[in-house]
């Protein structure tokens, strides 16, 4: 081995004469198998021969990590003649004498074992010892193991767990926890800052600022602090609309039975008109006057008639059911008046099935991402499913003895069976077998792909269709998974499928949802203005 990596006879014989040579040979071996570089088998030579003798290795015996440190140590301010390495403590030298020192000792078993009952989480996640004594040996330790259990109960992996460890360290160290009792937003932010801009020698890490480093860095420190009971947030203020808006939640769940996802929209409306209305306006002094300059400022800021209509209507259902409570003043829900909109006046707008054929196109492949939206964007084009009920298709809805799919439709709340198409059938057996996780206890079908596993929101099925939809550069004006529903309808439309039959396929609740597509049949139209009326004229 040694003539191979080491040409002088001078420098081979020394190599030849050391301690261990045979342990040594064996280490070097193990490299050459690997396919390493004969440079590199030269350069781990040298360190072998560096640790037997800063170790003092003469036979086998038991060597404890804090003497690999101050052998490591030795070697780094190791004076040599060289007149550039005189005094010089090589940060480099210290590190790859501490990582061969580690690595052959493990592989001979004579480095001191580290406890198993101390931190066995960190015996799973690491494997090199000078990375399980630094995590072990750091303050916090409980509070870290049960953070990084947690996710691991969640179903993440090694590396995710391995990164999140590193992370916590950092925020010890930044944020300076063991001279702190509590910390604030403010002073997250600027650790973060601070270690987004921090420089290392890493070729990746060369950049002025990295703002993923920054993000990961205020999520890990948030999550990890407010569970300790360690992040003091500031106190908030109390919000006099708060209470009258909590009943009205409850009205619209139990006495109207609205779905989940209209009663959030219709809450946000709320929320921002009283934000827009000014502070110190209560309920019993809101005058029409109030509320026509929050829907004024909304037409100024540009939004469409309709988007303005859809936010009166919902003032004044709040209001209304405010008189019945007398919050507000008589009368104050029908002086709430908007823009006319004309029946039909914006026909709805969606890919053509060509497009539909090229959007699917781009989630060809092998990759878990293209083989998750695929199943994703069928449902939604070929079922023609609202978003809503996406998120919510559990696994009990898919019945694949009798090849039967139960959708709840999230505006009527009914339930409705659908044959199993065979090509969406797969696609979604496809996501099931090979990227859902089989460990992930949601009953959702469609989850987040890395942990902590949870069911997709409507905002997420909203990017997975925008983010392959717009670079298509179709003339639409929305870009959300409704377009797909309205792709389905007009498809349906030019199939000659009755009107009753795209109804009940949609879920509308009556025919007149549905007849506004016979609009879009464009093609249908135009057989019309080319038929020959002949001599009837």
């Amino acid at each position: 081995m040694f003539e191979k990596i080491i040409k002088r006879s001078y420098y081979r014989q020394k190599h030849l004469k050391a301690p261990l040579l045979e342990e040594r040979i064996k280490y070097l071996q193990y490299w050459d198998d690997k396919g390493r570089a004969l440079n590199t088998l030269h350069g781990i030579a040298i360190y072998l021969l560096r640790i037997t003798e800063f170790l003092h290795l003469e036979s086998q015996r038991t060597v404890k990590l804090a003497e690999i440190d101050q052998a490591a140590n030795a070697w780094a301010t190791y004076q040599y003649n060289h007149p550039q390495k005189r005094g010089k403590f090589s940060r480099c030298g210290k590190e790859r004498f501490t990582w061969y020192a580690i690595d052959w000792l493990k592989k001979l078993n004579w480095l001191e074992p580290l406890p198993e009952e101390k931190s066995p989480l960190f015996n799973r996640i690491f494997e090199r010892r000078h990375a399980l004594r630094r995590h072990t040996n750091a303050s916090f330790l409980k509070e870290r193991l049960l953070y990084l259990q947690k996710w691991g109960d969640d179903g993440a992996t090694l590396n995710t767990l391995r990164s999140i460890a590193h992370y916590l360290l950092a925020v010890i160290d930044f944020l300076k926890l063991d001279e702190k009792d509590a910390v604030t937003s403010k002073d997250i932010q600027k650790a973060a800052e601070k270690w987004a801009k921090r420089t290392t020698g890493h070729i990746y890490m060369k950049r002025d600022f990295s703002n993923i480093s920054e993000r990961r860095f205020k999520s890990v420190a948030t999550n990890w602090l407010d569970m300790m009971g360690k992040l003091r947030r500031p106190k908030e203020k109390t919000d006099p609309y708060l209470e009258p808006i909590t009943q009205y939640i409850d009205y619209m769940r139990k006495e109207r039975g609205l779905s989940e996802e209209t009663i959030y929209s219709r809450t946000c409306v709320l929320k921002d008109f009283f934000k827009s209305s000014g502070k110190g306006v209560s309920l019993q002094q809101m005058t029409p006057l109030n509320i026509d300059d929050v829907l004024k400022k909304k037409h100024l800021e540009g939004q469409s008639r309709r988007s303005i209509q859809t936010y009166a209507s919902t003032l004044r259902t709040f209001f209304t059911f405010a008189e019945g409570k007398n919050w507000c003043q008589a009368r104050l829900a029908l002086s709430i008046k908007t823009s006319r909109v004309y029946r039909h006046e914006a026909l709805p707008q969606g890919p053509s099935w060509d497009d539909v054929q090229k959007l699917l196109a781009t989630t060809e492949g092998d990759h878990p991402t293209n083989i998750r939206d695929r199943a994703i964007l069928l449902l939604l084009a070929v079922y023609g499913l609202r978003c809503g009920e996406v998120t919510q298709l559990c696994l009990e809805d898919l019945d694949w003895e009798n090849e039967l799919l139960f959708i709840r439709r999230t505006k009527t709340l009914k339930s409705q069976t659908f044959p199993f198409s065979q090509t969406v059938g797969n696609a979604i057996l496809l996501y099931l077998q090979k990227i859902r996780p089989n460990e992930c206890s949601c009953r959702e079908v469609f989850i987040a792909r890395r942990a902590p596993y949870r069911p997709l929101t409507s905002s997420a099925i909203f990017q997975i269709v925008s983010k392959r939809l717009k670079p298509l550069e179709l003339n639409l004006k929305h870009h959300g998974p409704h377009a797909l529903r309205h792709a389905c309808a007009t498809r349906l439309i030019n199939e000659g499928i009755s009107l009753k039959e795209i109804s009940d396929h949609l879920g509308h609740r009556s025919m007149e949802s549905s007849r506004i597509y016979a609009k879009v049949d464009l093609s249908q139209l135009r057989k019309v203005a080319d038929f020959e009326i002949g001599d009837l004229l």
